[in-house]
């Protein structure tokens, strides 16, 4: 009795007993191969696996795949030759198996001392298991998506589609007008299918810039420097209107809910002009003649608490009110507003102010402010002259300013 091979080939065998494999499968007697690394076995146990491979043989034959597998296996452990194992595998390729065929191969490949044309006709079979080439078949919801293969788009390239790729790694992309990209990479492998069916998601709005105000980038001090235009009133008496420069600090103290609250300072400094339409004395003893009685220049200096509220991602408004001092600065004074003096001391007096405040950040640290009214309020200057008009009454200046800062 002899242990039977299933062949690709048409050899010629005295063997009455047939196998399939590919397109002419026949069985072929082959002699043991004998190598180093088997183990003796007894008489006993190569009688049982030549009974085995008979019955492997007829299963295969009667297309009974699982059961050959089972006997030629067991063959093999009992001391049967190598090509039981690739009896194996071509019962595994009958069974649409090929990833198991291919590892049944290596495992007949690593065999010491095969057969040199045996060796080739393993390396060609297992070869042709790896170039199955395999059918991709992609469809999506919505339909009509738009399909490209590694970078490509394949023949009929609108989903729903099917289309065949070689063994290897793949990359598909779907698009679809409102629709996410969708990406996905795979591997075809042994010529097996590959079916995808993608749901296309929405196209996502690009993600809002982080907001500087957020609550993982509070800043506490800020700066910030402007220049506006100021409109004065003394007391009854309307003065012209001048450029202001303004310079303020705050620090963050408080957060209590969405309001933040702050204490800091400001100064503003100021041109102060007015008219002489009351026809006032251009001099003044002792001094003679006053050379600049109708302009002066002001500076107040506040205190200043704050409460500040965002009310865009990258907007912040506040609200700010102080209370200071307020001076004058002129060698002599006259016209509307004093009586004439070349020798004036209007001296400090003290000042409110409220205003409005908006920030908005470019950058995490730079803001551009701006101030749609700073309202200044306080006591008229010594020397202010209360006829033929009232310049002694309460003094005003509103102001508007824009500017930029930084906040640390």
């Amino acid at each position: 009795m002899f242990f039977q091979r299933v062949l690709r080939g048409a050899r010629a065998v005295p063997l009455p007993i047939a196998l399939a494999f590919a397109s002419t499968p026949v069985l072929a007697q082959v002699a043991p191969v004998r190598t180093a690394a088997a183990p003796p076995r007894s008489a006993e146990d190569l009688s049982r696996a030549r009974v085995l491979d008979q019955q492997g043989a007829k299963a295969y034959a009667d297309g009974r795949y699982n059961d050959a597998i089972r006997y030629f296996e067991e063959a093999h452990r009992l001391g049967g030759p190598p090509f039981e194992l690739w009896n194996i595998a071509k019962c595994h390729v009958r069974l649409d198996q090929p990833e198991q065929a291919s590892e049944v191969l290596e495992r007949y490949l690593a065999t010491p001392a095969l057969p040199a044309e045996e060796r080739d006709e393993a390396t060609q079979q297992l070869a042709e298991l790896r170039r199955r080439p395999s059918t991709v078949t992609i469809a999506s919801n919505p339909t009509g998506a738009a399909v490209t293969l590694d970078g490509h788009p394949p023949e009929g390239g609108k989903t729903p589609t099917s289309f065949v790729v070689q063994p290897g790694t793949h990359t598909i992309t779907l698009t679809a007008p409102k629709r996410a990209v969708y990406t996905q990479t795979f591997e075809a492998k042994y010529g097996r299918a590959i079916i995808l069916d993608v749901p296309l998601a929405n196209e996502q709005r690009p993600t809002p810039a982080d907001n500087p105000y957020g609550a993982g980038e509070i800043k506490r001090v800020s700066f910030r420097g402007d220049v506006g235009v100021m409109v004065p009133k003394y007391g009854s008496v309307n003065g012209d209107p001048h450029f202001t420069l303004i310079a303020s600090g705050a620090y963050r103290f408080a957060d209590v809910g969405a309001t933040t609250f702050a204490v800091g300072g400001m100064l503003l400094i100021t041109g102060d002009s007015w008219e002489n339409r009351v026809a006032a004395p251009t001099s003044a003893m002792p001094c003679g003649t006053l050379s600049g009685s109708r302009a002066a220049t002001a500076a107040s200096l506040f205190a200043t608490g704050s409460a500040g509220w965002e009310i865009a991602a990258r907007v912040r408004a506040h609200a700010v009110a102080g209370v200071g001092v307020a001076a004058y600065f002129a060698g002599d004074l006259g016209g509307d507003v004093f009586v004439p003096s070349c020798s004036p001391a209007p001296g400090p007096k003290p000042a409110l102010m409220a205003g409005a405040q908006v920030d908005f950040a470019l950058t995490p640290i730079v803001r551009l402010s701006a101030l749609p009214l700073v309202l200044q309020l306080q006591p008229s200057f010594d020397g202010a002259r209360s006829q033929p008009v009232d310049a002694s009454g309460i003094w005003m200046r509103a102001t508007i300013a824009i500017g930029a800062g930084v906040d640390l």
